[in-house]
């Protein structure tokens, strides 16, 4: 992209739906640290809660990143304001923005589908015996996602943003969030509350229930920032190259493992330990100074639209005014001193974890080479080619790029050499795992996933389809101990009916993926930048989609590199 540049340094803490620009205008070599040339005048800070990091506590992400090197020491032009939406952050933000401003970070979209209103259901119980269903609330954030209000309102935000620089001259990095809770069965979370009222009927358990809804909200959050991202990059480069694609989608969840709540072998959330990096409110108290009573907002005057602090403190009060005999706990008497609008933001340490995602994707290094791929491609009739010109799919043009710098050979059952594959169309899950043992005695050491589509169209007891897929990723491992394991998220559909159950599953996997990384399984989701405009028949790509895969497996590779996943083939 002419005049764009990605910023290789050390950069500070970020969390949530980031947006960053990057101008190059009359740019030159700032530090040693920073390997694109340069020159950062102004950068400004807009958005909600996630962009100013309110759950740090001691430090927002803007004084971290005040500190690197790239940056020089400047500070942001801070704007963010935590209560607003996505359609007040351009309204009342962007104009705001000076005009030299060549570097933006932006956070939004908890408010436009209710976050704080589903914790209140699912975790705290602000509102008492009013509160509704977890479920509930969850249904309605989720519904909220797929509106044509929120993608409008994504499509306007990504549009102003990129026009406060020249033309063709930034970038925009968006991060999404992390999932919060560990879903190991740990029976000490299941028996904890962090309800703010006492007493029989007012306690939220963070049972698995409770922490598989809420992990499955925030996935899909990162599913469908990522897809309206890459609809509005489609419009932008009809070529289809992702890597001209004006905004990039940065998914940091996988570095919280290991830090979220309610870990195995922790007592309660673990929310003090220091090792879980998620503030959660019982970890946030501070003496009383006076009665818990008197921190609260009136109930005549106090506004539950007013942000996340405002509704927390004005339902407790409304709450008790209607049922006097209610007693707080001390979560709620404790953090009612605080600022609830830290609650379930990641923590210093998980921004420095959200800050190393940004900086691994900013940095400008090495084109993946010098290994030896043994790769096999695992799965139905996406991975064979289908309605691809040359029924070879996303293959040949990945071999090709890959080729220029690396050794590759593909293995499996299906095609001719050296193109092959274990791709069966119209197979579902279980099918393709009772095949693989076909081809992992060739010992790949990398094995790429697409698969569930036919399990989703078919209705095959789609609630277990996830679980299977983790079923098929441990009878890949069990064969190929030291192999890489990319799953794709995999491609939509424009069947009817179909779209929310692939929404779904892909957000279910993210989770089992995330359980495979903390037993030590090298695995990981790859986001496909395909949308169902890009579709022949509604379940398949032509020959552009197929290419755009090609490029998201090489992204796949290169981050399995970086973490030294990758190894030389067994000899066989």
């Amino acid at each position: 992209m002419a005049g764009g540049a990605l910023i290789a340094c050390t950069c500070g803490s970020l969390i949530t739906v980031l947006l960053i620009f990057v101008s190059t205008a009359n740019s030159a070599p700032t530090s040693a640290q920073c390997a694109s040339n340069i020159q950062i005048k102004n950068w400004a800070s807009i958005g909600d809660s996630y962009s100013n990091i309110v759950g740090g506590g001691l430090q927002d992400y803007e004084a971290l990143m005040a500190t690197d090197p790239c940056l020089q020491g400047k500070k942001p032009q801070y704007l963010s304001n935590p209560d607003a939406t996505i359609s007040q952050v351009s309204r009342d933000q962007v104009p705001r923005l000076l005009k030299d401003t060549n570097f933006i970070t932006l956070s939004a979209g908890a408010n436009d589908i209710g976050l704080v209103q589903v914790l209140d259901a699912c975790v705290y119980n602000f509102i008492g015996s009013d509160s509704l269903p977890c479920g509930t609330l969850l249904g309605k954030a989720i519904n909220s996602m797929s509106s044509a209000d929120f993608a409008s309102s994504w499509n306007n935000i990504l549009s102003t943003s990129r026009s406060v620089l020249a033309p063709n001259a930034g970038k925009a990095y968006v991060v999404g969030n992390a999932a919060f809770f560990d879903e190991t069965t740990t029976p000490s979370c299941s028996q904890t509350s962090l309800a703010v009222f006492s007493g029989t009927g007012q306690q939220k358990y963070l049972n698995g229930a409770t922490r598989k809804g809420l992990n499955e909200l925030i996935h899909r959050f990162n599913w469908w920032q990522h897809y309206l991202i890459t609809k509005y990059n489609r419009a932008q480069v009809p070529s289809g190259d992702i890597n001209q694609y004006p905004v990039q989608f940065i998914d940091p969840d996988d570095r919280f493992n290991g830090h979220r709540l309610c870990r195995a072998g922790i007592d309660g959330t673990g929310s003090s330990d220091g090792n879980t990096w998620f503030a959660t409110g019982d970890g946030l108290s501070k003496p009383l100074t006076r009665s818990p009573y008197e921190q609260l907002k009136p109930p005549a005057t106090c506004n539950p639209n007013g942000g996340w602090n405002e509704y927390a403190t004005c339902q407790m009060a409304k709450a008790i005014q209607k049922a006097s005999s209610l007693a707080l706990t001390p979560s709620g008497s404790g953090t009612a001193l605080n600022n609830w609008e830290r609650i379930f933001h990641p923590t210093t340490q998980g921004q420095d974890l959200i800050r190393d995602e940004i900086v691994s994707q900013l940095a400008q290094g090495p084109t993946l080479s010098g290994y030896n791929l043994r790769i096999l491609p695992l799965g139905a009739s996406i991975i064979a080619g289908a309605h691809s010109s040359d029924g070879n799919g996303f293959r040949k043009v990945l071999s090709d790029t890959l080729r220029k710098t690396n050794t590759v050979s593909y293995v499996g059952s299906q095609g001719t050499a050296p193109l092959q594959h274990e791709g069966h169309p119209g197979w579902i899950i279980q099918d393709v795992s009772s095949v693989a043992g076909d081809s992992l005695p060739s010992r790949p050491n990398v094995v790429l996933i697409h698969v569930g589509t036919n399990d989703l169209l078919t209705n095959n007891n789609i609630e277990q389809a996830p679980d299977r897929m983790g079923a098929l990723i441990d009878h890949v491992l069990a064969v190929a101990t030291d192999a890489v394991v990319l799953v794709a998220q995999i491609l939509p559909s424009s069947r009817d009916g179909a779209f929310d159950n692939f929404v779904r599953f892909n957000a279910r996997v993210a989770s089992v993926i995330n359980q495979k990384q903390n037993q030590g399984k090298k695995v990981m989701k790859v986001w496909m930048p395909v949308t169902t405009d890009d579709l022949v028949d509604g379940i398949h790509p032509g020959d552009a989609g197929y290419n755009k895969m090609a490029q998201a497996w090489i992204k796949g590779l290169q981050r399995a590199a970086d973490k030294g996943w990758i190894g030389t083939p067994v000899r066989v």
